[in-house]
This record gives structure tokens, C-alpha cells and sequence, in this order.
């Protein structure tokens, strides 16, 4: 999290940033990250980033630092592998990684398998085991022309693999003059029936306009299935930067199911994307609340790289950004949260809960804290992805609150939620197994409590019968908490407990 406090000012404004557009693996062309924690590969490019932003942010008028985002300080102060993986990388938290045009994908002996079914086990292995899932959002890659084939590999990468999106690259897969097309429109539909984020690759502003009319055939099929199916249709155009001459990209923007992402912009191309995005977007968005919401921050590493992003990061802070810093929020991380629905391998419902008073919040963090970190160093549990939730108006920040997907390794191994949540003054720690009344408040990442009836009917599923003042009391009911996660017989609660 990238923190910056004004010297006229104390108090500091907090930006969640995430990468939306990153690679890993390695690519046919020469490019590759084969690793995202070794020299070159994604956290190397995080801590040349932060270091780059340090020398041109920081400066008279300005103090910058870079930190983890609430819960995960108290996780890695527990595990000191965990850190020193991830130590210095915090000028970016998340990133949403995929693959290439890769080594791994399909090769003599896969028949009956999608091309790309070898590359989305690839990120899958990195992305849903700690320490790397902290920090990376995997997603799948398809060639929707193959058909049925592309249809069980995404069901595959969404339900089995918990990828949480697809990248589709049209002119490197070969069908870039085929994008308007039935085989692209039923990809599409299946896509929003997962509630996955598609982002397209995008070569020439031919592709874009093929990529706008295939999306609005798709959502004219979902109405007919089920108008509530249309709010999950979410394709995003990348590299909008290169189609700035096009006074159409703009009405392409204003689709209600079309994001444009900004990797490769870079110069005066990024002032004139958001001198001409704040105000035309205005005019056309409808229901939008701001033109903000359409635009969304991605580097494209490695085939852009520090300087890039730099740039765009700076430019968004600075003072010649026509925007608020709510905007900046939004663009820089907030917009693509928002559309990757937190990895719910099971609806969730509450199983059982410890609430406790707000003076003991940073107490019942670090027990939390030490006790996961401590099964994880025993091989007892993984964490496989971690979620946090948004606060946007009034103060322009991230919640501490987040919910990780936490897996067993012994015992029955089932995948458990654990939800960090702070709300009217009280924390609150629960364990979930299926869906609770107004559940789409976790979907959309959004718990500010307010006068909705879904997010009053969740708070109200968790509101406490007790509340515990005792950190005595805390441990042992979160020692209670953990212990389904690993089996009947695997440890007891004196053992948790001094774990």
C-alpha cells in the first residue's frame, strides 16, 4: 500500500494499487517470468518500482512509504519466510497474474485438452499457496474458438482451479479477424455465468470494435436467459493507450459491460486519456457514478516495464490529474477489485464467530496472525487467496477488514473462510462453510455499513450474542475457530494454542 503524507498535513491518504495486466511464465517470443520472487521476475519489479517512485514523489512537500495492508502486516510479522519473499514489495499489493504465449501450453500427448490447459495449471500453482497468494490473483488463459474445449477448460480453471478471470489474445492465438464471432459470443456468456472478468488483448482499433459488438451480442443473450446476468458480463479492453486517435474509444468506454485498461500509455498519451476521459465519459455513462470507474491501472510486465508505470502512477497523484483522490483510488486499484468476485469455492454461511470489543482488535489480529502462520510452518494449512474489501467516500481508503481462503492440509482438507471484519466499534472473526442472507455484499466487496437492506441482512447474520473483553477468552474461541480446519484428530486445543 503506497502512503503519502503531506507535510502540511498528518494524516496520511492510504492507495491500494493493483496490477491488472501482468505475465508470467515464459513466452515463445523470448520474454519470460518464470518466477515472481526471483530476480527479474514480478516482486524484483515491485521493489524497482517503489524505489523509482520514492526518487520522483518524494520530496519537500511530500514523505512516501509503502506498506502492507492491514491484516497481512500482522501475517507476515508472524512468518519470517513469508516476509523476507515479500519484503519491499508494497508499492503494489495485488496482481493479476496469466500466462504468456507460453512453454507451457499444449503439447504432442494433450489431445483432447485446450491449448492452454498446462499454462492456467502453471499460475495456479503460484497464485493459491502462501506466501505468493497474498499478493497474486491468477488468471486463465483460452482460445475460445476451440469450442467446447474452451468451454471445459474455463469451467475447469473457474471451479477447480480458482482462477479468477481470463486474458484472450486474439492476434497471437490467430483469430484476431475472428473476434466478432459465435464462437467468442458463447465464451462470453459462459464467462458471465461464472461472474469472471474477460480482458482482451487489442491490436488496431478494428479489434476494438469488434470486441464492442461481440460483447453487446452477448449481453442481449444473458437478458433473454436472465437480465440480472448482464451486471456479470465485464470484458475489458487493454491497452485503450494505443487507440487514443479514435474518438469512438470513448463511446466503446461507455458500454455498461466495457472497462479499458492502460498498460503501455505513456507521455503525453496519459494526460490527454484523462483530460478527454473525465469529461467525455461524463456525458455518456448513465447510471455511472464516475467516469473513474471505467478506467483501470495495468503495467503489462515484462513487455513494459518500471518507467511505465511510474509515470502513470505519478501522473494519477499528482496535481495536474483532473480528478479527485477518490478517482485515483478507483483507477489505481478499486475498479478491478471490483470486478473480480472473491474466490468462493462454497457460498459461504457462517459456521461460528468471536467478536470482540474494538480496544482488543489489534490483540485478536496478531493472535489470529501467529496461530495461521504458525500451522502453515507445520504444513498444516495453506492459504489459497486473500480478499480485501473497499471503502471508497468518505475517507478514500482501504478497509483493514478482508476475507482469506484458508485449506487444511491434513485431516479432512476442505477450504474454510475466515473474515476479518470491524464494524459500529467491534471486531468480529468468522469461519463460513455456505451462503448467508445478503451474500452479495461479499460478491461486490463492498461492507460499508449503510441503509442497504442485503448489507444490513449480512451484518445482522453476524451480529454477536456476546461480546468477548477477555484476550484470554479471544484465544481460545479462535483456537476453536481453526480447529475444523484441521480435522477431527489432527491437533488438539492445548496444541492450537500454543501454537
Amino acid at each position: 500500500m503506497l502512503e503519502f503524507i503531506s507535510k502540511d498535513s498528518v494524516v496520511p491518504r492510504r492507495i491500494y494499487i493493483v496490477d491488472a495486466h501482468h505475465h508470467l511464465g515464459a513466452d515463445r517470443d523470448g520474454q519470460s517470468n518464470r518466477n515472481p520472487a526471483a530476480p527479474g521476475g514480478t516482486f524484483d519489479f515491485c521493489i524497482r518500482l517503489g524505489s523509482y517512485l520514492l526518487k520522483t514523489l518524494s520530496d519537500e512537500k511530500v514523505d512516501l512509504r509503502f506498506q502492507p495492508h492491514g491484516f497481512l502486516k500482522e501475517l507476515l510479522e508472524s512468518e519470517e519466510k513469508w516476509r523476507e519473499t515479500l519484503n519491499g514489495t508494497w508499492v503494489v499489493d495485488q496482481i493479476v497474474v496469466f500466462p504468456f504465449n507460453d512453454e507451457f501450453k499444449w503439447r504432442e500427448g494433450d489431445e483432447g485438452k485446450a491449448t492452454y490447459w498446462r499454462s492456467n495449471d502453471n499460475i495456479y500453482r503460484w497464485a493459491s499457496r502462501a506466501p505468493y497468494s497474498l499478493k497474486l490473483i491468477g488468471y486463465s488463459r483460452m482460445v475460445p474458438h476451440e469450442g467446447e474445449l474452451a468451454i471445459k477448460e474455463l469451467h475447469r480453471a473457474v471451479k477447480q482451479l480458482g482462477l479468477r478471470g481470463v486474458k484472450l489474445h486474439p492476434r497471437s492465438d490467430g483469430w484476431g479477424n475472428e473476434i466478432d464471432s459465435e464462437p467468442v459470443e458463447n465464451f462470453l456468456t459462459e464467462a458471465a455465468k461464472l461472474g469472471v472478468p474477460i480482458i482482451f488483448d487489442t491490436r488496431g482499433f478494428s479489434q476494438v470494435v469488434d470486441i464492442t459488438s461481440v460483447t453487446t451480442k452477448a449481453r442481449a443473450r444473458l437478458a433473454r436467459i436472465d437480465k440480472r446476468l448482464t451486471r456479470q458480463l465485464k470484458v475489458i479492453v487493454a491497452h485503450i493507450g494505443f487507440h487514443l486517435s479514435y474518438d469512438e474509444l470513448y463511446t466503446v468506454l461507455s458500454h455498461p459491460n466495457i472497462y479499458g485498461e492502460v498498460s503501455g500509455i505513456h507521455d503525453a498519451g496519459i494526460q490527454k486519456l484523462f483530460e478527454e476521459a473525465s469529461l467525455r465519459l461524463k456525458e455518456t455513462l448513465g447510471s455511472y457514478h464516475s467516469w473513474s470507474e471505467k478506467i483501470i491501472f495495468g503495467t503489462d510486465f515484462p513487455y513494459f516495464d518500471v518507467h511505465h508505470a511510474a509515470q502513470f502512477i505519478s501522473y494519477v497523484l499528482s496535481e495536474d490529474f483532473p480528478g479527485t483522490i477518490e478517482d485515483a483510488q478507483r483507477i489505481l486499484g478499486v475498479n478491478i477489485l471490483r470486478l473480480i468476485p472473491p474466490m468462493l469455492e462454497i457460498p459461504p454461511q457462517r459456521v461460528e464467530s468471536v467478536h470482540f470489543d474494538g480496544s482488543l482488535i489489534p490483540v485478536a489480529k496478531r493472535i489470529l496472525a501467529s496461530k495461521i502462520a504458525k500451522l502453515f510452518s507445520e504444513g498444516k494449512l495453506n492459504i489459497s487467496s486473500f480478499e480485501v474489501f473497499l471503502s471508497l467516500p468518505p475517507k478514500a481508503s482501504v478497509k483493514d477488514d478482508c476475507l482469506l481462503l484458508v485449506k487444511g492440509k491434513e485431516g479432512n482438507g476442505e477450504h474454510t473462510l475466515l473474515m476479518l471484519l470491524t464494524v459500529m466499534g467491534l471486531g468480529t472473526v468468522a469461519r463460513f462453510n455456505a451462503e448467508p442472507s445478503g451474500s452479495k455484499a461479499l460478491i461486490s466487496r463492498e461492507l460499508g455499513y449503510d441503509d442497504s437492506l442485503l448489507r444490513q441482512q449480512f451484518y445482522n447474520a453476524l451480529w454477536p450474542d456476546n461480546v468477548e473483553k477477555d484476550q484470554s477468552e479471544i484465544e481460545k474461541k479462535l483456537c476453536a475457530l481453526l480447529k475444523p480446519l484441521l480435522g477431527s484428530e489432527s491437533v488438539s486445543e492445548e496444541k492450537l494454542k500454543t501454537s
